[in-house]
């Protein structure tokens, strides 16, 4: 959704609200972005506030099983003409303010709101992907029937089995390192 910045001074009020519902390619919402968005225009340039709300598809960084997530983003972008930004020296010499924190209005007049939203919803995307409180963890070890039977020559209750398979003679050598256990 792209709007220009001469349709916006031409309404009333200068102001112009609507809802907002696309699909963001490349990002981890499954569903649409939808929202409630207010774009309006002053002397000082451009102001994009509301809210939205999407459903992203997330993988434990854990346990590393899918999981969802809803996330519901306030936006509130200020974009201010070129010479209206702050000094760069001048910012870098003093504490940053809210009102340091803007965009620069589009060079050719037309506000990209996919971009804003989108911009929005990646910075809003946990980093550290956790599926909750009772998140099981990795795999743990195997029980030891379980570790029993997938190991060749072992019954189910940890015993040997004798096993009839010659052992190959690059490996008797080893024999001699540990001479009291029974190795076959």
């Amino acid at each position: 959704m792209k709007i220009t910045i001469d349709e916006l001074k031409a309404l009333p009020q200068q102001r112009l609200t609507f809802d907002f519902n696309e699909n963001l390619e490349q990002s981890a919402a499954i569903k649409p972005v939808v929202g409630d968005l207010t774009l309006s225009y002053s002397v000082s340039g451009l102001k994009l506030v509301g809210r939205v709300k999407t459903l992203l598809k997330l993988h434990c960084d854990r346990c590393l099983r899918p999981y969802f997530q809803a996330l519901s983003i306030d936006i509130e972008e200020r974009f201010v003409p070129a010479s209206h930004l702050p000094d760069e020296r001048d910012v870098n010499l003093r504490e940053l303010l809210r009102d340091d924190f803007v965009e620069p209005v589009p060079n050719d007049g037309i506000l990209d709101i996919t971009d804003v939203v989108y911009q929005a919803v990646t910075l809003a995307t946990p980093s550290y992907c956790l599926c909750g409180d009772e998140c099981p963890g990795p795999p743990g070890p195997k029980s030891q029937e379980q570790n029993a039977a997938a190991v060749p020559g072992s019954s189910p209750g940890g015993k040997k089995k004798e096993s009839t398979a010659p052992i190959d003679p690059r490996w008797k050598n080893l024999k001699t390192l540990f001479p009291n256990e029974d190795s076959q």
